[in-house]
């Protein structure tokens, strides 16, 4: 099933879940597709300082999601919750969700560490980049963990992410009959259709679309607008740390920036610009 094949209902207790959890344990615990799109992040934390040097300052990116897609294979042909420490020396988790025998997407918690240095190759380059107190600084920052703590989180998290499956806290509807709707929106991140365009666009009648709409997804067309561009919001925020409210206002099609402000604080409970400051680590 392709991604524009599912689409993945969250329920609200399992954003108090991630959210507890996170800001219990100090570890970033999220929710990813079977393809690693973060989908549900616990109080939207983004990746630790560490992890964001090591990521852009010393242009490792790729190797990091080399790891991330190891763990991930490593839990699908696991039953439980497997750990693993990254090339950089940052410990993570991972177990898949599965539904019967396909995985529907993965848990991961992460970003804490062991051991009181990261890995001596990042050292190096970092010493070369002329960053070594820098990396040094944001590792320390990390949670450290004893390894019987880390066998005692790793035990919560197991029983954390069987309580979310067997509560079905995430649901997987298919949206067969709407995938070119969804594929157009994802296209035009400007627009905001009506019911009646929308309906147009699959040849059917507003009332069927809003039937099936509604079926497949657990909401109204309207509300799914308004959390798709929320959702591409907070990509735009994580993805351009650079960028304002105002541009990401535009970039989505709001002609009124303070009506978007307004909606996201809505909606997340907090302004746009505590998102920001968030993921800059302010």
């Amino acid at each position: 099933m392709s991604t524009h094949e599912m689409r993945f209902v969250f329920q609200r207790d399992i954003r108090g879940v991630l959210d507890h959890f996170s800001r219990l344990m100090r570890v970033r615990f999220c929710f990813l597709s079977a393809a690693g799109r973060e989908l549900e992040v616990g109080g939207h934390l983004p990746h630790c300082r560490f992890c964001r040097l090591v990521r852009h300052r010393l242009g490792l990116h790729e190797l990091c999601a080399e790891c991330d897609r190891h763990g991930w294979q490593r839990a699908a042909h696991s039953d439980g919750a497997v750990e693993y420490r990254c090339h950089a020396g940052m410990m993570d988790g991972c177990m898949a969700v599965r539904s019967g025998s396909r995985v529907l997407g993965y848990m991961m918690i992460g970003q804490f560490r062991t051991r009181a240095a990261c890995s001596p190759a990042v050292r190096a380059l970092a010493r070369r980049k002329g960053a070594l107190n820098e990396i040094d600084r944001a590792f320390a920052e990390a949670p450290l963990y004893s390894r019987a703590q880390v066998r005692d989180l790793m035990g919560l998290f197991t029983v954390l992410v069987n309580f979310i499956v067997s509560q079905r806290l995430i649901a997987v509807r298919s949206l067969d009959p709407l995938e070119p709707l969804l594929a157009y929106l994802g296209e035009h991140p400007r627009e905001t259709l009506s019911t009646g365009d929308a309906a147009r666009l699959l040849h059917r009648s507003p009332s069927s679309l809003a039937h099936i709409f509604k079926e497949a997804t657990g909401t109204s067309f309207l509300q799914y607008q308004i959390a798709h561009k929320l959702e591409m919001a907070d990509d735009l925020f994580r993805s351009r740390p650079g960028i304002t409210v105002r541009e990401a206002a535009f970039d989505l099609g709001f002609s009124d920036p303070y009506y978007f402000s307004r909606l996201y604080r809505r909606h997340r409970g907090r302004p746009p610009t505590a998102t920001l400051r968030r993921l800059r680590g302010g």
